[in-house]
Formats: C-alpha cells, sequence, structure tokens
C-alpha cells in the first residue's frame, strides 16, 4: 500500500506541476501575441524530436533492465544514457551551425543552442523520471516534479518583466527550471548511490550500442508520431500564417492538458504493468488498462464541457478561434491518450517493430490526409480531422497487437 500511495502522491504532484505550468498560459499568450507565440510554437515542435534522438528512449528500457537484470543495471543504463545524450547534443549543435546556411528559414546559432540545451535537460528529466518511478523514489521525485513547474513560471515572469516576452526567452526559463530539477536529483540522490561497474561484463562502447541499437529501432516510432502530431505547424506556417501557427498552438496547448494528465497517470501504471506482466497476472494488466481508457473519456467529457465557460476569461479576443480548433483536436487526443496504456505490454516484450510498424502506418494515414486537404480546401480545422482520424487508427491497432501478445504469452508462445 505504501507503494501504491506513493505512485500517486507522484502523480498528484506532477499533475499539480503541470496545471500550475498551464496556468502561466493566459499570461504567455497575452505578452507575446500570436505571432511570437506561433514561433514558440514551432521550437518547441523541434524540441520534441531533439528529445527523442537525445535521449535514445531510453526511458523505455531502463524499467525492463531494473526488474529484468538488477537495481545496479538501471543505474547503469541510465548514467551512460545521459551521457551518450550529452554527447549527442554537443554534436547536434555543431551539426546545425554547419547546416544553418543552407535553410530556407532564418535562426540564429544563439536560438539553436537554446533550443538544443532545451531538449537535453528535458531529455535528462524524461530519463532520471523513468529511474525514480522503478525505483519507487516517489518523495524527491514529487518535489521535484512540482519545484519544476513553479520554477517555470517564476523565471518566466522574470525574463518576460526584466526582457521581453520572446520565444527564446520562454525557452531559457523552461531550460533553467528543468536544470535546477535535475541537479536537485543528482545531489540528494544519484550522488548517495555508488555504482558497482563489477557487475555488468558489457564495455562501455557495448553498453552504447546497446542504447543506441534501441532508441534507433523506435526512431520510426516516435519520428512517425512526431510528424503525424507537428507537422500541420509547419503546413499551416507556409499556406496560412504563422500569427495562425499561434491560435493553433494555443489550442494544442488546451487539448495536450488531457494529454500530459494522462501521461503523468500512465508512467505511474507502468510500474505495476510491468511487474504485473513479469508475474504473467494478464488480468490486472486489462483492468488497469480498461479502467484507464474509462477514465480518459469521462474526464474528456467534462473538460470539453468546462473549457468554453472559463475560456473567455481567460485568455484575449485575438485567441478565440483556439477555442473551436479545440473541439477538433480533441477526438485525436483521446485515442493518444488511450493508446499510450496499450504500448506498455509491447516495450516489455521489446516488440519495438511492431510498435514502429503501427506509428508509420498511422504516419502515411496522416500525410495521405494532409495531402489531400493540402489539395482540396485547406483548412485548420480539416488538419485536425485528419490528426483525430490517424490517431484513432494507431489506438486500434495497438489494441489488436497489445490483445495478441498477451495472448500468445498467455498460450506459451512467445519468443524473446
Amino acid at each position: 500500500m505504501k507503494k501504491l500511495a506513493g505512485a500517486a502522491l507522484l502523480s498528484v504532484g506532477d499533475i499539480l506541476g503541470k496545471l500550475i505550468g498551464f496556468l502561466i498560459l493566459p499570461y504567455l499568450t497575452s505578452r507575446m501575441g500570436t505571432v511570437e507565440y506561433g514561433i514558440l510554437t514551432l521550437y518547441l515542435s523541434f524540441i520534441q524530436i531533439l528529445i527523442i534522438l537525445i535521449s535514445f528512449s531510453g526511458q523505455g528500457l531502463l524499467p525492463v533492465k531494473f526488474i529484468q537484470e538488477s537495481e545496479t543495471a538501471g543505474l547503469i543504463f541510465r548514467r551512460d544514457n545521459i551521457n551518450l545524450g550529452i554527447v549527442i547534443s554537443i554534436f547536434l549543435f555543431l551539426i546545425s551551425l554547419l547546416i544553418k546556411p543552407f535553410l530556407h528559414f532564418s535562426i540564429s546559432a544563439y536560438d539553436l543552442f537554446w533550443i538544443i540545451f532545451a531538449a537535453l535537460v528535458q531529455a535528462v528529466n524524461v530519463i532520471n523520471l523513468s529511474h525514480l518511478r522503478i525505483s519507487q523514489t516517489y518523495r524527491i521525485a514529487t518535489i521535484g516534479q512540482f519545484a519544476l513547474s513553479v520554477m517555470n513560471v517564476v523565471f518566466t515572469v522574470i525574463l518576460f518583466t526584466v526582457l521581453t516576452g520572446s520565444a527564446i526567452n520562454r525557452l531559457i526559463a523552461v531550460s533553467f527550471s528543468f536544470l535546477f530539477v535535475q541537479l536537485l536529483y543528482s545531489f540528494f540522490i544519484y550522488s548517495k548511490l555508488k555504482i558497482d561497474n563489477s557487475k555488468t561484463t558489457l564495455s562501455l562502447v557495448c553498453r552504447y550500442k546497446e542504447i543506441f541499437l534501441y532508441g534507433v529501432s523506435l526512431w520510426p516510432h516516435h519520428g512517425s508520431y512526431w510528424i503525424k502530431s507537428t507537422i500541420d505547424r509547419f503546413f499551416i506556417a507556409h499556406y496560412l500564417s504563422v500569427s495562425i501557427v499561434g491560435v493553433y498552438g494555443l489550442a494544442l496547448q488546451l487539448s495536450s492538458i488531457l494529454m500530459l494528465f494522462f501521461t503523468v497517470i500512465n508512467q505511474a501504471c507502468q510500474p505495476f504493468i510491468y511487474r504485473y506482466l513479469n508475474s504473467g497476472d494478464f488480468k490486472k494488466v486489462r483492468k488497469v488498462q480498461l479502467g484507464y481508457a474509462i477514465i480518459v473519456l469521462f474526464s474528456a467529457l467534462a473538460y470539453s464541457i468546462i473549457l468554453p465557460i472559463v475560456f473567455p476569461w481567460l485568455f484575449n479576443s485575438k485567441f478565440n478561434d483556439a477555442l473551436k480548433y479545440f473541439t477538433y483536436l480533441m477526438p485525436g487526443t483521446v485515442f493518444m491518450c488511450i493508446y499510450y496504456i496499450y504500448t506498455h505490454a509491447l516495450f516489455f516484450y521489446k516488440r519495438n517493430k511492431k510498435i514502429s510498424l503501427i506509428t508509420a502506418s498511422s504516419m502515411i494515414v496522416h500525410l495521405l490526409g494532409i495531402l489531400i486537404v493540402v489539395n482540396t480546401n485547406i483548412s485548420v480545422e480539416y488538419f485536425c480531422v485528419v490528426y483525430a482520424i490517424s490517431s484513432g487508427f494507431a489506438c486500434g491497432a495497438t489494441i489488436l497487437f497489445c490483445n495478441k501478445q498477451l495472448k500468445e504469452v498467455a498460450n506459451n508462445k512467445y519468443v524473446a
């Protein structure tokens, strides 16, 4: 019960922390305007894919290492994953400087640095949280995530007051808040844990190779999702305007509140699902999945009723169309919330190819939809409909593959 209470405490703290971060949205939109907020939205789109490249999706393999091998194996993996991420970040920055003159849009080296640095500290946070959850170190993790959101808001207000309400100043605030919390984790937890390197027989090169190959195997999965969830912003910027991207970006942020809320719950469920899978208790796995999906549906309905009531009190009238876009985005958001809870079984059994097949197929559906929109009637609403269709495809396919995988294991047909 203590472990369950700890998981619940971390989830509540994480959710409250993220809600504090979202409370600053009215402030951001009023200080930045639609154009600058549109630039921030595009920068955040790049950061999403950079986090995937830098972390090599280590948060998925780390819990498996911890459970199937040992706690020491999990700690060694965490350290190697972070070190490799730092090296990759430096490499990405140098490469970006080389290709910058050939880009069709203008972006300074200063902006590039903060985009990559923001991605790095967020990738480290994802890796650390993965270890803290699977090791059930809940108290420090809860304090850290809550402090993260508070500092995020405080640093943003300070920079916007002292300097200007720009996209890059927002990224600087985000970067320093994430950096501070990772230093907090390092001081209170990881500096006190001694890693026995003699317990691993693999060389550093082999360990890095394992991380690299695992991450690369999931690039089609994460890359497809990134294309599916962000490519529309660039089409809107190209065919319509950056200002509309800003309004659409707010709609995305508002819909992502539901996604972030259930991402926290989903991550909290991961250690329990992994342990149920490890013990062969598939009934409990299915109960968690079904209960989670039902809660998603009811929460989405309640959120869709409440937001239109409070929206006019929170946001500038320039962003009114965001409410319309939000309505179109919600079905796709619900599908993606449910999708993630069913991926745990596939990740646990290392069915990365199946996951990549699902997301790649979903991406193709999405790109075909965008192609139809671009060649018929370009509007933000149609981009949202395409997102809903492709997300529904990914969700349905993942549920089918997950159920098939569990049946194979139950019938002793599973081959690792």
